[in-house]
């Protein structure tokens, strides 16, 4: 499956933000954590040291009355910042002296001989952490501060934390998802439009230069590389047309000096029957070159000037390129059958219009064997606002192979090649060109043995 450019760069820009936001977010919320496991172990070791400076001289074996109210007061401050903080006070001989917010069931979990400063337990399905102070009791005896604080509320800071992640990456992916197809549509916006321009360009139309926008970018750029190798292409399709018309009208002109000539022999009457055979052979062959230079010279000025439109009664033109050649039919015995519906007006050029149904009725008669049957329709089909002329005859047909390429310029089928009927293989291609120039169609249908149909359309006046 394509994908349009614009989706495709959309994509890219999306992923590769999706990937450095979720980079970002995962790195983010991992400092976090780890910064607030240390803020909250050193919050809770600044308590267990504050405690254990405050009851540095006091006399563990003598008892701590009165101690409670000094131990709540120096850690009042802690449990603004971590929440409640559990203290215990043990003696040298690690036996418990004082406790503080009810710190008793929880100490047997508590090992108090250990080389850290901190530790973490497990307790009715809570996670602590704990942490230790010295005090000296006497020289050679110290006791142990345990301060000791559920990490629950810790948990739930950076749950909610991740939470929010989880909440704000995809959003911000989406919205830079959307932002990157618009930002995308936007930027390849005239890029559609010099391609929708190209796609303009056709037979039958000239060769207009795209509208460059004025971006300062890639598209400017190949948008101006476009209509350089229009001026080229331009300025070659030119140079061929003239060439093509000089050598036709060089080509002229001797031709018809040898078809005088060859003319003005056949009127000798000692000629023999052998010579008199050559000659007319030769003649044909010079008529045949002849036509083929008036038709070269016909479709190079088609190409290259432009017609003069007005209202023609496209009727009336089909009935006169009938009478111009019903005694060609007649001379192969082909009944010529005619069915023409009112007077039907199109916008056009008499001639050329006249050129082109000319040479597809004249192709129908020539291919036809004698005897045989052309039938010529013309209508005006108000539903699509087109006059239709169809043109049948039951000659030898086409193959499917070669049906396809009937209106390149020169091309002969294999039957018109091995037959006797010469042509130059560009009537056709006139009248292809002819009706693309009235804004028309035409198409042919066959099959071999059977005959071909020819279907020209052309847009009414009015439509």
């Amino acid at each position: 499956m394509k994908i349009p450019i614009r989706l495709r760069v959309a994509l890219y820009v999306t992923l590769s933000f999706t990937v450095v936001i979720v980079i970002i977010a995962y790195a983010l919320t991992e400092l976090y954590e780890g910064y607030s496991y240390r803020s909250f172990d050193v919050t809770l070791q600044a308590a267990a040291t504050s405690v254990a400076n405050r009851v540095a001289d006091a006399n563990l074996n003598t008892g701590l009355g009165g101690l409670s109210e000094d131990v709540e007061e120096t850690i009042s401050d802690f449990e603004n910042k971590i929440g409640l903080i559990h203290i215990g006070i043990f003696n040298s001989s690690n036996a418990e002296t004082f406790s503080l917010n009810d710190i008793d069931s929880m100490v047997v979990k508590i090992p108090l001989k250990h080389d850290h400063k901190f530790l973490s337990v497990h307790w009715a399905g809570k996670k602590y952490r704990v942490a230790f102070a010295q005090f000296e009791i006497t020289d050679t005896a110290q006791g142990t501060v345990v301060a000791m604080s559920s990490l629950a509320p810790l948990q739930e800071s950076i749950g909610r934390i991740r939470g929010i992640a989880i909440i704000i990456v995809p959003i911000t992916i989406l919205l830079i998802g959307v932002g990157s197809v618009l930002i995308a549509r936007r930027a390849l916006r005239p890029l559609e439009r010099m391609a929708r321009d190209i796609d303009a360009i056709g037979v039958g139309k000239p060769l207009m230069k795209l509208e460059v926008p004025d971006t300062n970018d890639e598209i400017e750029k190949v948008g101006q590389s476009f209509n350089a190798l229009m001026e080229r292409i331009v300025t070659l399709i030119d140079s061929q047309r003239n060439f093509l018309l000089d050598a036709s009208h060089e080509l002229k002109t001797p031709l018809t000096v040898i078809q005088t000539e060859i003319e003005m022999l056949q009127m000798n009457p000692s000629l023999t029957s052998d010579e008199k055979e050559n000659l007319q052979n030769l003649l044909s062959e010079v008529e045949y070159a002849s036509k083929l230079a008036v038709d070269l010279i016909y479709l190079s000025r088609l190409e290259s000037s432009a017609s003069t439109f007005s209202n023609v009664d496209i009727s009336a033109v089909v009935k006169e390129v009938i009478s111009h050649h019903s005694s060609l039919a007649k001379r192969k015995d082909i009944a010529l059958v005619v069915k023409i519906s009112g007077r039907s007006f199109v916008r056009g050029d008499h001639e050329p219009l006249k050129r082109a149904i000319s040479n597809v009725v004249e192709n129908a008669i020539k291919y036809t064997p004698t005897g045989g049957r052309v039938e010529i329709i013309g209508r005006a089909d108000r539903s699509t606002s087109m006059f239709v002329l169809t043109v049948l005859d039951n000659g030898p047909g086409i193959g499917v192979d070669e049906l396809p390429r009937v209106f390149d310029r020169f091309y002969r089928t294999r039957s018109a090649r091995g037959g006797d009927e010469k042509g130059s293989g560009l009537g056709l291609s006139i009248a292809k060109r002819i009706v693309e120039q009235h804004q028309g169609t035409v198409a042919m249908k066959s099959e071999p043995g059977k005959g071909s149909a020819v279907r020209i359309e052309i847009p009414l006046v009015g439509g």
